[in-house]
């Protein structure tokens, strides 16, 4: 049930009106004037709220009281009611911010189908809008200062986060899976002056092209089989505020086409409408690919990477900070259990040794999943060796005698971290006894790729922490550089034995 705001002059269609909603149980609320109806919503909430463009005196009252609205509470949905529609006046209305408009005469069930669509589609804008301590909440929650990490290259991130927040520059944010593309972003939004508004993120890979544009830009009745009603797209449900385009080196060419003319024009046009619509609204991007080979492979658009790489952030793996993990522990740690109602469990020292040494190619997510297992698992509030994934164990096993696996660390190491390596392999064979002493020799694949992946890491580091101009360096595509610093391949005999991850 919706508490529904009528304004309209004339009684005979305030009744009509009165008894089709009430008969979807929803609370109706009249005013016959645009003065007494934004007194209404000034003094209590409205859920949506239906204006007739015209009234009184024929004048266009309605798309007055509508900019009021807008201004008091941009989050209220308003439906726009006219016998007497003209393109102007429609394009006027969605302008000023409505969220469709009904035309004299109408039939009930396309009237009661509008409706449901107005309050469905801003639901969880209203929800984040009108809810004051829940706004509060979200900005403390996505300070910058919150994302974990003390080491050079956390506090690099932080400080361009801290510059660029407040701007309304396009951000490309660059970064392997799992590294929290998403968190910076929110954190982009959450720090600017755009805060209180909404922050909308989508998956680009996650539909095919023509469901990802109707998703963006809206579409309107008709447009396709199935468009059985208008659809407010992302763009619009954004105004205002931000929106996030995850994965956008997966967006299709045609689909690049048309987010380019938005940045460029700040307009968009709905699926099969005829109409431009100008929304205010950030964007901001994020891949996980090298966009710089999409580029000279012609499946990406070099006037679109520029336009959405205004401002590049590129985030560091975990490896490439493992300095911080410790603390990332505790902070997860903390968290899981205060979201569980539970006593934070204590980490032993190897315990936090044997995360230290995993090399996480799940970066800060596999973390985060690895204790949530441990959490989950301990017992007596104390999470042991055994709470650990499997993966992890068998990683730490492998650092015996200084002979680094695949899968932990492989910078040269001092006799005293080799001596502390071995005692905590004895630790992890207490725990799975087929973890150390019964491993096969290193395959030779495995040691050449070893080899590779420190000469690339020390030629990033000789390059100021720039995967590119690494690249360069080393005469390599970045997307040979990304494939030569991902976890050798198995065997498919290895495949066929290796442990389910967690």
């Amino acid at each position: 049930m919706a508490k529904v705001l009528i304004t309209e002059d004339d009684p005979n269609m305030i009744s009509v009106l009165t008894e089709v909603l009430r008969a979807q149980n929803h609370e109706i609320i009249t005013a016959s004037d645009p003065q007494r109806a934004l007194e209404i919503v000034n003094d209590q909430p409205i859920d949506l709220a239906m204006l007739d463009i015209e009234m009184p005196e024929g004048r266009p009252r309605g798309l007055e009281l509508l900019r009021d609205i807008k201004e008091f509470n941009r989050s209220i949905p308003v439906l726009m009611i006219t016998g007497n529609a003209t393109k102007e006046r429609a394009v006027e209305a969605l302008r000023l911010g409505a969220q469709d408009f009904i035309e004299k005469p109408f039939r009930i069930d396309e009237l009661v189908k509008r409706v449901d669509t107005a309050l469905f589609q801003n639901k969880a804008v209203v929800a984040l809008q009108e809810n004051a301590d829940l706004k509060k909440q979200l900005r403390e929650k996505f300070r910058f200062d919150n994302i974990v990490g003390t080491s050079p290259v956390m506090e690099n991130v932080y400080r361009m986060i801290e510059r660029v927040a407040n701007t309304e520059s396009t951000v490309l944010i660059l970064g392997e899976s799992g590294t929290g593309k998403e968190l910076v972003a929110k954190a982009l939004h959450f720090n600017s002056r755009r805060a209180p508004m909404p922050f909308v993120a989508v998956n680009c890979s996650a539909l095919p092209e023509h469901l990802l544009e109707s998703e963006l830009f809206g579409h309107r009745k008709g447009a396709f089989t199935g468009a059985a009603f208008d659809k407010v797209g992302l763009f619009q449900a954004a105004d205002g505020g931000t929106i996030f385009l995850d994965e956008i080196g997966s967006m299709a060419p045609g689909l690049q086409s048309k987010l380019l003319r938005f940045l460029q024009d700040k307009q968009l046009r709905r699926v099969g409408d005829t109409e431009m619509i100008k929304v205010d609204v950030r964007v901001l991007a994020a891949t996980n690919e090298p966009l710089m080979e999409k580029l000279k492979d012609k499946t990406f658009r070099e006037d679109l990477y520029y336009r959405i790489s205004v401002i590049p952030i590129e985030l560091p793996t975990l490896r490439d900070h493992r300095d911080d993990i410790p603390l990332l522990v505790n902070y997860f740690v903390q968290h899981i259990s205060q979201r569980q109602g539970v006593p934070t469990p204590h980490i032993p020292d190897d315990v936090m040794q044997a995360m230290s040494s995993y090399h996480w190619p799940g970066n800060v997510r596999e973390l985060q999943n690895a204790l949530e297992r441990a959490c989950a698992l301990c017992d007596d509030g104390l999470i042991a060796l055994r709470d650990l994934p499997e993966r992890v164990l068998e990683a730490v096993a492998g650092t015996a005698g200084g002979t680094p696996t695949a899968s932990v660390s492989r910078a040269p190491v001092a006799a005293s971290v080799v001596a502390g390596q071995n005692a905590l392999a004895d630790k992890v064979a207490s725990v799975m006894p087929w973890a150390k002493g019964n491993l096969p020799p290193m395959m030779l694949k495995d040691f050449l790729h070893q080899q590779e992946v420190v000469y690339i890491e020390q030629a990033i580091r000789v390059a100021g922490g720039s995967k590119e101009k690494a690249a360069e360096m080393l005469g390599i595509s970045m997307a040979t550089l990304y494939r030569k610093l991902a976890p050798a391949p198995a065997t498919e005999s290895e495949e066929t034995n290796q442990l389910e991850p967690v």
